[in-house]
């Protein structure tokens, strides 16, 4: 019993800066982006480098190994250098237990990102969930 409460606690600390790391970006209406500058390059071409603890490692690797299929775009990249962005992105990624690789899919971007809290006005200037950076400003990490 000792045991499994020891293993709750540290699985606890090991989420948590996940969780901090949403709430405060959240809270600020800051969005934390990539940290990686070949990431950064590559994915902001076209759309917010996205911080990998945004989605479980399973999903950025769903996500990589498809690119000329990216939501329905053709967003092909060199061998080398999509192992290099898919590494980034898999070591750090997020570690709780949450399913899809779509961030807009997950129930905190639906709740953060409700008709309640946005308005027809800014979904107009940002055109999709996608451009975050209509909406919020950029945390340097």
């Amino acid at each position: 019993m000792a045991l499994a409460r020891l293993g709750l606690a540290a699985g606890a600390l090991y989420v948590a800066p996940t969780f901090v790391q949403l709430g405060q970006a959240s809270a600020s209406g800051a969005l934390s982006i990539a940290t990686d500058p070949l990431t950064r390059k590559e994915c902001g071409e076209c759309h917010t480098p996205y911080s990998p603890r945004f989605l479980r490692a399973y999903a950025w690797q769903k996500i990589m190994g498809n690119l000329s299929n990216h939501f329905g775009e053709d967003a092909s990249l060199q061998e080398s250098t999509r192992l290099k962005i898919e590494k980034y992105l898999v070591y750090n990624a997020s570690r709780p237990r949450q399913i899809g690789i779509r961030i807009s899919d997950f129930k905190w971007f639906k709740r953060e990102h409700s008709a309640n809290k946005i308005s027809a006005k800014a979904m107009e200037k940002a055109v999709s969930f996608s451009n975050c950076t209509a909406c919020h400003q950029v945390k340097r990490q």
